[in-house]
């Protein structure tokens, strides 16, 4: 079974405008609907057809409407109870000239009682061979090597963890050797500590990544595809050409389909083309993880896939 992580909570609040400029809009279309890095990932497996829990760290004044959400969207959903609401996250989109604009809101500081509290509830759902997604940023007052110290479980048990944070949830969780991690260049850079320069130096610094015992290493370029490095194979992986309509979770929908393929068993090959053409029916629609599973199926047979 597949199990994704859910710390960060969030309500997004997503507002489409016809043009900039004014200050009043009115009778404008708006979708509100529960959110977070950990659900979109776990959206997109199950619309994928994989059985997947999703362990949530949340507010007990939000818990029914995202167990709710998880129940409408086919996934299992466990929480750990704290007090207070869950956060909410604008999004501005302009229609005339296509740009978006974020506004995230921050959360509460966590204390660490709960942190402790959380930790003890995973554990009891760790078992040999399941894979353990752990996705996005930590709250404010978890320990920066919370994901580490999760990740250290996983490998105790036999379990099986992949990574996609940032930071220093980044620098230390790779110190415990997740099988999979998925930085895109900006993070690979703040890891290394010195900017990159190219492809091939990208290559490079993946490499370090494999060298530290890491299985797979997923390093994504944006609209320049993703470089993939497995063993000794270093592929570049690009996506055909479609009408971008929305980016925000695309990393997720990524991480989602590496996860489907693991489970299936899928060569490193294919692997890269499930996962690419996840992330690209992602961005063919509107909202996270609003993919579609017979558009992905058509995407990954047309994905590039290239052996540097």
């Amino acid at each position: 079974m597949i199990h994704v992580t859910l710390l960060n909570p969030s309500f997004d609040l997503v507002y489409k405008i016809p043009e900039q400029g004014k200050e009043t809009y009115v009778d404008l279309p708006a979708h509100f609907f529960p959110a977070g890095k950990g659900l979109n990932v776990a959206k997109v497996i199950a619309k994928l057809g994989e059985p997947v829990r999703l362990l949530s760290l949340m507010p007990e004044k939000d818990m029914t409407r995202f167990t709710e959400y998880c129940v409408q969207n086919e996934i299992i959903h466990s929480s750990y109870p704290i007090h207070g609401s869950v956060r909410i996250n604008t999004t501005v989109f302009d229609e005339s000239t296509r740009s978006t604009v974020h506004y995230n809101s921050g959360g509460p500081t966590l204390s660490t009682q709960v942190q402790d509290g959380f930790a003890k509830f995973l554990k009891e759902f760790i078992v040999p061979h399941d894979q353990w997604l752990f996705s996005g940023s930590l709250p404010q007052g978890i320990e920066a090597d919370y994901y580490g110290k999760l990740i250290h479980a996983c490998r105790e048990t036999g379990a099986l963890p992949l990574l996609d944070t940032r930071g220093s949830a980044l620098e230390h969780g790779i110190r415990e050797r997740p099988l999979v991690v998925s930085p895109n260049e900006e993070e690979l850079e703040a890891l290394f500590k010195e900017p990159i320069d190219g492809i091939h130096h990208l290559a490079l610094k993946g490499k370090r990544l494999l060298d530290t015992g890491i299985e797979t290493v997923f390093i994504t370029l944006g609209e320049d595809g993703v470089l993939a490095l497995h063993g000794d194979e270093c592929l570049l992986c690009r996506a055909p050409e479609i009408t971008v309509v929305d980016t925000v979770g695309c990393g997720d929908a990524f991480l989602a389909g590496v996860a489907v393929a693991r489970e299936r068993g899928f060569s490193f090959h294919e692997t890269c083309r499930l996962a690419v053409a996840c992330g690209t029916s992602n961005a063919a629609n509107f909202g996270p993880a609003e993919v579609k599973a017979d558009e992905i199926w058509h995407f990954m047979e047309i994905i590039s896939v290239a052996q540097l």
